[in-house]
């Protein structure tokens, strides 16, 4: 893979995590959550998911739980044969990753690209997770009864 094959806009379709030590999956965000991720040709991304069912949040403390609900990043990405995608952040929601390198596997086909994380922590988790997001190309169509589950 190269870094030019993901440059653009992707609109995500499925996330889940899975425990590294048990293989229990669970899916954070729900099962439809909203989520982009966009690779510019200077090798910049940007990532923002928030879950599924979110709302409009009235207080303070529903302010605080939506900012706890999502994830977004940002930083210098690099791509290194055969697929491997290493991020360098430097802006996070998760101030921990900041300064890190962010590691992905990427699967490109067609249109769709799914993204498989090295072990990591997550702020949701209590315990090493990989973390596995489904990504569609903007503007390709859906595969047919792709919502009819």
């Amino acid at each position: 893979m190269r870094a030019e094959d993901l440059v653009g806009i992707w609109i995500i379709e499925s996330f889940h995590m899975e425990d590294c030590a048990t293989g229990l999956r669970t899916q954070p965000w729900g099962e439809r959550p909203s989520g982009t991720v966009m690779f510019d040709p200077e090798g910049r991304m940007f990532a923002l998911i928030t879950p599924d069912g979110r709302s409009h949040p009235k207080t303070e403390a529903a302010e605080a739980v939506a900012y706890r609900s999502m994830l977004a990043y940002s930083g210098r990405y690099r791509v290194e044969p055969p697929n491997r995608l290493v991020t360098v952040v430097d802006i996070a929601w998760f101030e921990p990753w900041v300064g890190s390198e962010q590691i992905r596997y990427c699967e490109l086909s067609g249109d769709s690209l799914t993204l498989t994380s090295a072990p990591l922590n997550m702020p949701q988790q209590n315990a090493a997770v990989f973390a596995v997001v489904c990504w569609r190309r903007e503007g390709a169509l859906r595969e047919p009864n792709r919502d009819a589950v």
